[in-house]
């Protein structure tokens, strides 16, 4: 009987790409990912836990309507402001998007604010333990002033990846460590990603005070942008976007338990918040390139620089597109 044929090495060259930009609220990582995307024949999926949701469009600083004809945009507006969105949710959505985008030889481009997204679909996710009613139930009633502290001292490396005021994944962590024979921060190791694609992440890294005053900006724009309109406008929210940051403040200046004045500082100090934890868990991800910068045209410069990059892994997986050459 004639030998079986060996399998085909297939080269990490000829894999398909996926561009990922990592980086903290306000670093700039969109103006990276939307540049590249119409440099190499993109289209950018957003890996966020927010810009989910329909009519959450300044607290979330989703991209506008010159932005979305530029590029096409994936994962934005997908549920009500009241539904709940989870990491399986977003799995399952993204994966087909990922999978066409490739068939039809177009560049995937993940915006990533949201962490644990890009881990679960980069190496995957455990399930954990069945969620237990009566545990949800003790830890839902529970002053939310109080989960973070518990999730400090059974899981002290998960707690410094959430928010405090992140109940939904807080409750996670704690019924994780409480069911479950080991806690979340032990589960996942990070071991190699997926290898049915070549993952280029690149990374935008501000000095800390730059991107500190590059937060508050932000954030003071989308104050005088109407952000607290847009807050009375939506009937209900889901426990994940009430608790987030600036939606939580301007909801408590609704209820008439803190001055406009006093919901403009405290978001400020939330998002610095943030933006610091967000930079903690990114610096974890391995083989990140990243971009030291102190201006947006360095942003810029390196957008052409990486697409260059980009095209010959495009050509080298059979994805050939044309680079179009931008101002």
């Amino acid at each position: 009987m004639p030998e079986p044929a060996p399998k085909p090495v297939i080269s990490p060259n000829s894999k398909p790409p996926i561009f990922v930009v990592l980086g903290p609220t306000a670093s700039g990582k969109s103006v990276l990912a939307l540049e590249v995307a119409r440099r190499c024949g993109g289209e950018i999926i957003s890996v966020d836990a927010l810009k989910v949701y329909r009519g959450l469009d300044i607290g979330t600083a989703k991209p506008g309507k010159d932005e979305r004809r530029q590029v096409p945009h994936h994962g934005l507006d997908l549920i009500e402001p009241n539904e709940t969105f989870s990491v399986a949710q977003f799995l399952d959505y993204a994966q087909p998007v990922i999978d066409d985008l490739v068939a039809r030889k177009r560049l995937p481009v993940l915006d990533v604010t949201a962490p644990l997204y890009l881990k679960a679909l980069m190496y995957g996710i455990s399930r954990g333990p069945t969620p237990d009613p009566a545990l949800r139930r003790k830890l839902e009633a529970m002053p939310l002033e109080d989960l973070h502290p518990q999730l400090q001292r059974l899981d002290p490396s998960r707690a410094a990846e959430l928010h405090p005021n992140d109940r939904k994944r807080i409750i996670r962590a704690l019924e994780f460590v409480m069911l479950g024979q080991k806690r979340m921060s032990e589960d996942a190791e990070w071991g190699e990603p997926r290898a049915d694609y070549r993952w280029v992440l690149t990374g935008i890294r501000w000095p800390r005070e730059a991107l500190y005053a590059r937060v508050i900006e932000r954030a003071d724009k989308m104050f005088n942008a109407g952000w607290l309109e847009e807050v009375r406008k939506v009937a209900e929210l889901s426990k994940t976007a009430a608790e987030a940051h600036g939606y939580k403040r301007l909801l408590s200046h609704l209820r008439g338990e803190i001055t406009h004045d006093q919901a403009r500082d405290l978001t400020r100090k939330d998002v610095k918040t943030f933006a610091r934890k967000s930079m903690t868990f990114f610096k974890r991800f391995p083989r990140v390139q990243w971009l030291d910068v102190s201006s947006e045209e360095e942003i810029h410069r390196a957008a052409q620089y990486l697409s260059w990059e980009l095209k010959e892994m495009l050509n080298a997986a059979g994805m050939h597109r044309e680079m179009v050459d931008l101002p």
